[in-house]
């Protein structure tokens, strides 16, 4: 699939100084050293690709990046919201909210031929401080039920709620399995799940802070359109992303019958687009999960062909456009002895690297492989030992970045755990 074109970006969210009248009035004062087509094509792509190596959420105390894709210099300010930059680092000032809402500006290049862009769609937070992971189990009085968990080192995995289900659905097959969170542009939460085995919805629940689940309903997302036929029977393990360039939120999941991955989009996680496929491997996949590292995609999935005990490892795709431009692939980074599925990703911030996970289903057991640059393809296996999963038959789990306040709702809501 193509990528979204310069100016399509550009009219979607980017201020470039030379689009304003102010500039093009000082152009016309200096007609002699008005840029060239080559040198305004160079500065879109500039700002594009800042505008794509954003990410939505921001921590008080992260660093921005101080260079484009082709080596220019960017100097930034706050245009909006209670923040300041020194030295490139972000930080929140004294007025600002929990979830603060902030508009930056660059300035790329020197000199004259420097350019200008503004970025918007931006959350500044407090910074990560743990990992809360949801997930559900396949036995017991719990199974089907959303499960929730914790870990302050990415390795060591304690519950929350004793143990006890956190959610129950009580509409459709009332079968509640792959849960998946996904923060919202204000900061708060949507989770996401499968229902059941054979059925086109999926759950969708509102979460203002991760420890309340309301408004329970059951999204179709699996149909026909006049562009795409579809089974209308499956969508496994939804996640979601925010894309900020659009302001609208990309849902993906699985369908073995329609022999791969789709997507839907929404604004509000009610109304939702027709589906769309998400890449094409040659050959079906399910359970991928999307994430970025610095300005570029990554997606890691399972290969889905039978017979699946000569199939089931996982492998990444690579896109160096956005999640919709997957087009070269690995060969599987898991070891090839047993069968896997449902990975999901977290970055150790101490560690300043990656641990993938994923479900040896077969065997009602997690592993785990750490890497520190995802593109090198650089993966080790970890010592199973050093990981400390929450539950004996944790399935299908997910985990995203939260902050001290929130652990700490967390906690006064469901204990610490064990």
């Amino acid at each position: 699939m193509k990528h979204r074109s310069d100016t399509a970006l550009i009219l979607a969210g980017l201020s470039l100084c030379l689009m304003l009248g102010g500039c093009q009035a000082k152009e016309a004062a200096h007609t002699a050293s008005s840029p060239s087509a080559e040198a305004q094509a160079s500065a879109q792509e500039d700002a594009a690709w800042l505008d794509q190596a954003l990410d939505p959420f921001l921590n008080d105390g992260s660093t921005l990046p101080s260079q484009t894709g082709s080596g220019k210099a960017v100097a930034w300010s706050v245009k909006s919201g209670h923040a300041q930059i020194t030295d490139n680092v972000i930080h929140k000032t004294a007025e600002a909210a929990e979830y603060e809402p902030v508009e930056l500006h660059a300035v790329i290049g020197s000199g004259t031929d420097a350019q200008e862009a503004d970025y918007g769609n931006l959350l500044l937070l407090d910074p990560y401080e743990a990992y809360l992971m949801t997930c559900f189990s396949e036995k017991g009085d719990g199974k089907e039920t959303l499960l929730l968990a914790y870990s302050y080192n990415e390795m060591s995995w304690f519950r929350l709620n004793d143990g006890q289900p956190v959610v129950r659905a009580s509409t459709g097959t009332g079968r509640l399995r792959d849960p998946a969170l996904v923060r919202k542009a204000d900061g708060s939460f949507e989770l996401l799940a499968t229902e059941g085995y054979d059925n086109p919805d999926i759950y969708v629940y509102d979460s203002p802070d991760a420890v309340h689940y309301a408004n329970e309903r059951l999204a179709t997302v699996n149909y026909s359109s006049a562009d795409l036929s579809m089974s209308g029977k499956q969508a496994w393990a939804p996640e979601a992303l925010y894309d900020r360039r659009s302001g609208e939120y990309v849902v993906y999941w699985s369908s073995p019958e329609d022999g791969g991955m789709y997507y839907n989009t929404t604004t509000d996680f009610v109304t939702f687009s027709a589906p769309k496929k998400l890449l094409d491997c040659g050959f079906p996949v399910i359970d991928g999960t999307i994430f970025k590292q610095g300005h570029d995609y990554a997606i890691i999935l399972k290969d889905e062909r039978e017979p699946l005990k000569d199939h089931a490892q996982l492998f990444v795709g690579f896109s160096d456009t956005d999640y919709l431009g997957f087009s070269r692939f690995s060969d599987p980074i898991t070891d090839g002895k047993l069968q896997y599925e449902g990975p999901f990703v977290v970055k150790r911030y101490e560690e300043n690297n990656y641990l993938i996970y994923y479900d040896n289903y077969t065997q009602f057991q997690f592993k785990a492989i750490a890497t520190d640059d995802v593109f090198q393809m650089n993966y080790a296996e970890e010592d199973q030992s050093r990981l400390s999963m929450p539950y004996e038959t944790c399935a299908h789990a997910n985990a995203i970045p939260v902050t001290k306040k929130e652990m700490v709702r967390l906690m006064d809501a469901f204990g610490t755990g064990e």
